[in-house]
């Protein structure tokens, strides 16, 4: 349940809180070089928001993937590996390694060798090595939280919820399916679902979906769901907190609506290159920068732990 899970627990922020430790993270990685980089060599680090920006790139880059995989792979494998990847950008960054990750999570059965073969850059060889090798460090860096509550179950439910209590709707509810999945795939590119349940979220795909053809339906079924009556004859006839869960709800469901289509923007051509551009310099400077901490932990007489190495923590069990 995802009241009681990790994810809530664990990897559940307000935008502040998100955007606090982009931040914190950020300062971190700078200062982790400051004392072995040139001021020409920092200017390739870049800033909180050049870096979101960088991520929505990737995440663009990452569902193009998906959308051409073969086999064709789940929604929820998806939504899987992009919570996966959201979680460790925050700390690290990897994309194909969640994907590969989120396949074995969901079920989804597939073989290394096939699963490189759907990568259109580098050695299939190099790749496979390459994503198996980073498996262990990606499960340490999501603090072996794997589980991962996606929306299109509780749409699926309150889909068919709304198909038994609304019978006298003048159209198809399937027609709404769609519209849906589109909003659902513009929510992997923002924050919803670091923020939001994703029960909720679902019910914003379904208002979406609706949209067109009323903007009264969600309201509707909510009040039904509630169980506030339409032939109640008076406010005396309605319980307080029933009305107040109702406008709650309506208004979260709005709310995510909205940062959906504020956070939500496209990738240009252009702009995916010069991501690419800046991360493969970035990517070439890290060794040098590494390589030079170590040479000056070497000089100052070996004191403290060694630069890169890492100390293995103790972690609480993932959900049950």
């Amino acid at each position: 349940m995802y009241s009681t899970s990790t994810q809530k627990r664990e990897w559940t922020y307000t935008p502040e809180k998100l955007a606090a430790v982009r931040l914190e993270t950020n300062i971190k990685f700078r200062e982790k070089y400051e004392s072995v980089i040139t001021p020409e060599e920092l200017e390739l680090f870049v800033t909180p928001e050049e870096e979101l920006r960088m991520q929505r790139s990737i995440e663009d880059a990452a569902l193009k993937f998906a959308d051409k995989f073969r086999p064709h792979i789940w929604p929820s494998v998806k939504w899987t590996a992009l919570a996966f990847f959201k979680r460790a950008f925050l700390v690290w960054m990897v994309m194909m390694g969640c994907f590969y990750l989120a396949m074995k999570i969901d079920e989804f059965y597939i073989t290394i060798d096939d699963f490189v073969k759907n990568m259109n850059v580098g050695d299939p060889r190099q790749n496979a090595e390459r994503i198996l090798k980073l498996e262990p460090e990606l499960m340490k860096v999501l603090n072996y939280n794997l589980t991962v509550h996606c929306p299109y179950r509780p749409f699926e439910g309150h889909l068919m919820d709304m198909k038994t209590r609304m019978l006298l709707l003048n159209f198809d509810l399937e027609s709404i399916r769609r519209d849906s999945m589109r909003f659902f795939q513009n929510a992997l590119q923002t924050d919803v679902l670091l923020v939001y349940p994703p029960s909720q979220i679902a019910l914003a795909a379904i208002n979406f979906g609706c949209m067109l053809k009323s903007d009264e339906i969600l309201r509707e079924f909510l009040r039904k769901m509630i169980g506030i009556e339409e032939d109640s004859w008076s406010a005396r006839d309605v319980r307080p907190e029933d009305l107040e869960k109702l406008e709650k709800t309506v208004t979260r469901v709005n709310h995510i609506m909205r940062e959906v289509e504020k956070q939500f923007v496209a990738v240009t051509e252009q702009e995916r290159e010069n991501h690419k551009s800046r991360l493969s310099q970035i990517q070439n400077l890290l060794p040098i920068l590494n390589e030079r901490r170590k040479e000056a932990w070497r000089a100052g007489g070996c004191i403290g732990q060694e630069p890169g190495l890492v100390t293995e923590a103790p972690v609480d069990s993932d959900d049950e």
